[in-house]
C-alpha cells in the first residue's frame, strides 16, 4: 500500500494540482471518486481494491501526464487485494445455506483484511430485568467510511453458553436489518446492518442497533470484543431497582478465552446503573463489567 500511496503523492506534487483540479479532471473523463478517496489514497490510508477504482487509477494516470502503469504498477497483485476477495467471498458465504459452520466462517472474516469502514465511537447499554437476567443490549456506534460505496455492516453476537438462543438483532433509526443467519449450536447470530445512505470516504454514520437477549440463568457479565481498534468505548449496564447487585467490576481480557484483568471496582448509582469508560481499545481484546448478586 505504502509504495502506491508515495507514487501518487509525488505524482501529485509535481502536477501542481489541487485534489479538487484533479477529482474534476475525472469526473470530465467519466470517473467519479471524491477528494476524500483521493487524499486516503494519497496518505496510504485506503488503497483502490475494487473494479471501479482500479479504472479510476489508470485514468488518473493520464490525468497525471504519468506513463501508463507508473501507478497501476505499484498496486500489483500484492496479497492485500487477494486477501480483500477472499474476505468478500467469505462474506457471502454466510449467507449460503451450505454455511453450516457459522462460528468458523466469522472467524475466517475476522482475520482477513478490514471492511472499508471502522468504528469510531461504541455505546453499549446493557439492561437487566427484575429477574436478573439481561433483557437486551443497545448500541449505538460512529462508523467512517476509508472508501466509497460502503453501504452496509455486519453485526455478530454471541451469547452465553446458558442462553436459550442466539436471540435477535433490531435495527433502530438511520438502519435497518437485511440478511440474518443464526447458529444455535454455537449461540451465534450476524446480520446485515444496511445503512441509509451510500457513504463515500470520509463520511460517517450513526448505527443504532438492539440486541434482543434470550438468557436460561441470572446474567453477571456484559462484555464486547473488537476486531479492530477503537477510539473510545462505553459500557453500561442498567439493572432493573428489584434486581441490584451487591458489587460491580470492570475487567479486560487480552482475547476470549484469556483470563480476565480486574480494572477496578465500578460505581452503582442511586439510579442502579454503572459504567466503563475505554480510551483506544485495542484490536482483539475484550472489555467488559461483571456484578456479584449476593
Amino acid at each position: 500500500m505504502q509504495e502506491f500511496a508515495e507514487a501518487l503523492a509525488k505524482a501529485v506534487e509535481a502536477s501542481g494540482l489541487s485534489l479538487e483540479r484533479i477529482q474534476r479532471h475525472l469526473e470530465l473523463r467519466g470517473v467519479q471518486v471524491s477528494q476524500s478517496t483521493l487524499s486516503y489514497w494519497r496518505r496510504g490510508r485506503s488503497r483502490p481494491e475494487r473494479p471501479e477504482s482500479l479504472h479510476a487509477v489508470a485514468v488518473l494516470e493520464e490525468v497525471l501526464r504519468l506513463a501508463p502503469g507508473e501507478l497501476t504498477g505499484q498496486l500489483g497483485d500484492r496479497r492485500p487485494r487477494g486477501r480483500w476477495v477472499e474476505r468478500a467471498a467469505a462474506l457471502e458465504g454466510i449467507w449460503q445455506e451450505a454455511a453450516i459452520d457459522l462460528g468458523r466462517a466469522i472467524a475466517r472474516v475476522d482475520r482477513l483484511t478490514a471492511a472499508p469502514a471502522k468504528y469510531l465511537v461504541v455505546r453499549d447499554v446493557t439492561v437487566i430485568g427484575p429477574d436478573r437476567r439481561e433483557v437486551e443490549m443497545r448500541t449505538s456506534s460512529v462508523i467512517e467510511a476509508f472508501e466509497d460505496g460502503v453501504d452496509r455492516i455486519l453485526v455478530a453476537k454471541t451469547a452465553d453458553e446458558t442462553d436459550r438462543s442466539p436471540g435477535d438483532i433490531v435495527a433502530q433509526k438511520s438502519c435497518r436489518v437485511g440478511r440474518v443467519r443464526r447458529d444455535s449450536e454455537h449461540k451465534l447470530i450476524v446480520a446485515e446492518v444496511i445503512l441509509d445512505r451510500v457513504l463515500r470516504a470520509g463520511d460517517t454514520a450513526l448505527v443504532d442497533v438492539r440486541m434482543i437477549s434470550d438468557p436460561g440463568a441470572d446474567s453477571v457479565s456484559a462484555d464486547r470484543t473488537f476486531v479492530r481498534a477503537l477510539r473510545e468505548y462505553v459500557l453500561e449496564v442498567e439493572f432493573h431497582p428489584d434486581a441490584v447487585p451487591v458489587r460491580c467490576h470492570g475487567f479486560s481480557r487480552s482475547e476470549p478465552g484469556a483470563p480476565d484483568v480486574d480494572t477496578g471496582e465500578l460505581w452503582i448509582g442511586t439510579t442502579a446503573s454503572t459504567h466503563l469508560v475505554v480510551r483506544e481499545a485495542q484490536a482483539g481484546y475484550v472489555y467488559g463489567i461483571k456484578w456479584e448478586w449476593e
